[in-house]
């Protein structure tokens, strides 16, 4: 049975006001359009948040995604299919039973060591981990005559690793108010509608971005040949926006922003996406599945390992299966960052690896059991395969900017390497000093 998760009365304006970032910022967050308003939000530690999802009735494919959390702007159908992410994601309606916008302050968290995350009201007093995504609501209107035609609307503000995201939903407002210009803030990625019809269009869209001055601004519910029913393309909006907007085309659904890295409010981009994610050429996305292979087995074997057993120091002078896992993730990591870095400035070089030697080793995280480093490698696969689409102008047998391998011979390392130092650890539970538990 999927879960509804109604809003939080008594939101304090202290609260709207003061938005802390993460503790641990630097981490890239990937947004990703699949049309219309229908936008996710995921991050490093793998916490994925959806918004606005569309019925396939209005001409999008299913995108078979699943999501932690379904945030909803607005009921109107082509916003709110829930069911669209799977029967077991909880969602967050922005607008209560009877139309006025929720008082949603909210968590989104999963601590190290636990099995699924949680989605709760935002506590001061609450302990969360640097990877906690917040969201939280701000009031507007679907028309410019104050919800007098289409209602109200609710407009999500989401902060993941420090990156602002604002999705907009329906907005129909043409100026938005000092009230909730103070309850944005400063954004990082404004999703923005810009077609007109049910909202504001693309020349209105400028005066509210002009209003907001993002980092980064993406348009999103816009005619694209998808969908079904009329609204107006996003021509005119890029045509309107001011010339000191950068414009950038991905080629896919999927763009990186980072909380102090990329763009700048003086030097801001806008970022057209397409529907639906890069696709890998056949032979690149068979290398890659090979190493993806090869890491789930790694997985497998680690998830089954106690914390007294990730941390053992075996007899024998040999690496404990911390390090071992530690060192499988952070050389992908390492390596893959390095080349996605040399193309987006927006993504920074990640170097987790540890030190070599064992007299020298010291773990990162001795505290985490193995299912727990068995979801860092997770983390880092899905890293790997979120921001490819940055190596989709790249030769297989050439070296990228940073590179000391060709990505043909990385993703075979790769796949070697998790098959080595995993079968060094299985070793290990043969040694006569080799804990039960």
């Amino acid at each position: 049975m999927r879960r509804r998760i109604t809003g939080v009365a008594g939101l304090l304006a202290a609260l709207a006001a003061v938005w802390p970032a993460a503790a641990d910022p630097g981490k890239p967050v990937a947004v990703r359009w699949w049309g219309q308003a229908f936008v996710t939000i995921e991050t490093y530690w793998n916490l994925t948040v959806a918004i606005d999802p569309y019925a396939t009735s209005i001409g999008y494919d299913d995108p078979n995604i699943t999501a932690h959390v379904v945030l909803v702007t607005h009921g109107h159908a082509d916003h709110s299919n829930v069911s669209l992410l799977g029967a077991a994601a909880p969602s967050v309606a922005g607008l209560d039973d009877d139309g006025d916008v929720a008082s949603i302050d909210m968590v989104l968290d999963r601590l190290p060591n636990q099995d699924e995350p949680t989605i709760a009201a935002y506590s001061p007093s609450a302990q969360y981990s640097d990877h906690a995504v917040r969201f939280r609501t701000i009031a507007s209107f679907h028309d410019d005559q104050s919800g007098g035609r289409r209602g109200k609307n609710a407009m999500f503000l989401v902060v993941a690793d420090g990156v602002r995201i604002l999705h907009c939903g329906d907005l129909g407002q043409t100026k938005l108010t000092e009230d909730q210009l103070r309850q944005i803030g400063n954004v990082d990625v404004l999703l923005i509608p810009v077609g007109g019809v049910y909202t504001i269009d693309g020349k209105e869209a400028v005066g509210i971005v002009e209003q907001i001055s993002p980092r980064y601004v993406v348009p999103i519910h816009y005619k694209t040949p998808q969908l079904s029913f009329v609204l107006r393309t996003n021509e005119d909006f890029l045509e309107a926006l001011p010339a000191k907007y950068e414009r950038v085309a991905s080629n896919g659904n999927t763009f990186a922003a980072t909380q102090d890295r990329g763009a700048t409010r003086d030097k801001p981009q806008v970022v057209t996406l397409l529907t639906r994610p890069w696709t890998m050429p056949t032979e690149y996305a068979g290398l890659y599945k090979r190493k993806e292979v090869e890491c789930r087995l790694s997985q497998e074997v680690f998830a089954e390992l106690s914390v007294n057993q990730m941390n053992h120091r075996p007899s024998n002078g040999t690496h404990t299966p911390r390090w071992n896992a530690e060192h499988m993730m952070g050389r992908e990591l390492g390596f893959f960052s390095r080349i996605f870095a040399g193309v987006d400035p927006a993504i920074p070089h990640i170097n987790l690896n540890p030190k070599q030697m064992p007299p020298d080793y010291v773990a990162a995280h001795p505290d985490w059991d193995g299912k727990e480093e068995a979801r860092q490698m997770q983390r880092v696969m899905s890293f790997t395969r979120r921001f490819a689409y940055l190596l989709a102008e790249s030769d297989l047998d050439e070296k990228p900017k940073g590179s000391p391998w060709t990505l043909r011979g990385l993703l075979q390392q790769m796949h070697r390497h998790y098959g080595e130092h995993t079968a060094h650890v299985k070793e290990k539970f043969e040694l006569p000093d080799w804990p039960d538990e």
